[in-house]
């Protein structure tokens, strides 16, 4: 496994079977040499590249020929697998720190093209195979879900008075944070009873973004930066409510799958990708994006109607059992097969 060297947290317990060799860092420009030339060193069977469109840093030049090694490695001799998380094309450019230019457009377009050269594409959203089908021609196209891991609800007594609003993730100016504050303080102007927790990082490609948040965040905001794999359990056991404020989707959301997973009830701006897993069966409170009072509105629904917080975490178990990271794992087992026959 050929990762990151700036990932959060320790190395997972894999077993003997699997090596992770830390070769590259995001937004340096030898990143993608430095992929290519592992590859080269290890020759493998086969390639799996797990990347979105800013995987390799802020640096156009950068994610461009990073987001071309899945077509290079074809070329070479090595089949490779690419799963996308995201579409450049399906993104609002401003929201992600990037001016809407002929010229990223372009590039955009021209790395997908590249994204599509691989031996096998898969999707975390469904109508992603749809447009990379009709618009790309691409044959090689399939859908995979997320995957969710399914643990057993605490229960929806909260361990405390305060009704705590969650909001996790890497953050940067789409994830809707300031929103989010707002709406915090609004709903706390009504009820005392709120508290917001801010899980999470700045995003890497936003480095401090969260420093002034911090310093002006109004009282019974928390902020726990990083949280690894084993507080989770017991940050999700706090929250009353997951909220995905975001200005844009950029994939399937990760953070969406685990409040599932947890048995959350969630309250989320109304994107595509979202309105997508609703669709398929989670559950989801969906709102306007920039909508403080819609959001106000949804949370406060939420606390007045447990009848309706129950039917909720009911529905995004159900849609966690069926998004089982075994089921994935099959279907990336079946894709692997395939194509190291050929």
């Amino acid at each position: 496994m050929l990762s990151d060297s700036e990932v959060d947290g320790a190395d997972p317990l894999y077993g003997s079977r699997v090596e992770v060799k830390r070769v590259w860092r995001p937004g340096s420009a030898t990143s993608p040499l430095k992929i290519l030339l592992n590859i080269l060193s290890l020759r493998p069977h086969l390639v799996h590249f797990n990347v979105a469109f800013q995987s390799f840093g802020r640096r156009r030049l950068v994610n461009f020929i990073g987001l071309s090694l899945p077509f290079l490695c074809r070329a070479l001799g090595f089949p490779s697998v690419v799963s996308i998380h995201n579409l450049g094309e399906r993104v609002n450019l401003k929201a992600v720190g990037l001016k809407e230019s002929f010229l990223n457009r372009l590039g955009i377009r021209l790395a997908t093209k590249l994204i599509t050269l691989a031996s096998a594409v898969t999707v975390t959203v469904r109508s992603y195979e749809d447009f990379l089908r009709q618009t790309y021609r691409c044959g090689n196209v399939e859908f995979v879900p997320h995957g969710t891991d399914l643990i057993d609800p605490p229960g929806l007594a909260q361990p405390n008075p305060c009704r705590v609003i969650l909001l996790l993730g890497h953050m940067g100016p789409y994830k809707g944070l300031p929103l989010i504050i707002d709406v915090f303080k609004r709903l706390n102007q009504q009820r005392r009873e709120f508290k917001l927790i801010v899980a999470g990082e700045s995003h890497p490609n936003f480095p401090g973004y969260l420093d002034g948040f911090k310093s002006d965040a109004p009282p019974n905001v928390e902020f726990t930066g990083y949280v690894d794999e084993e507080r989770l359990p017991e940050l999700f056991e706090r929250a009353f409510v997951v909220v995905l404020p975001y200005l844009t989707g950029t994939g399937t959301s990760g953070v969406f799958h685990l409040a599932c997973g947890f048995g959350k009830p969630i309250v989320a701006s109304d994107l595509p990708e979202i309105r997508e897993l609703v669709k398929e069966g989670a559950s989801a409170i969906l709102v306007s994006q920039n909508d403080v009072d819609g959001f106000c509105k949804a949370i406060l629904r939420l606390c007045d109607e447990p009848l309706l917080v129950e039917e909720m975490c009911k529905r995004n178990l159900s849609f966690a059992s069926s998004e089982s990271w075994s089921s994935v794992a099959s279907s990336f087992e079946r894709i692997y097969v395939r194509l190291v026959a050929k």
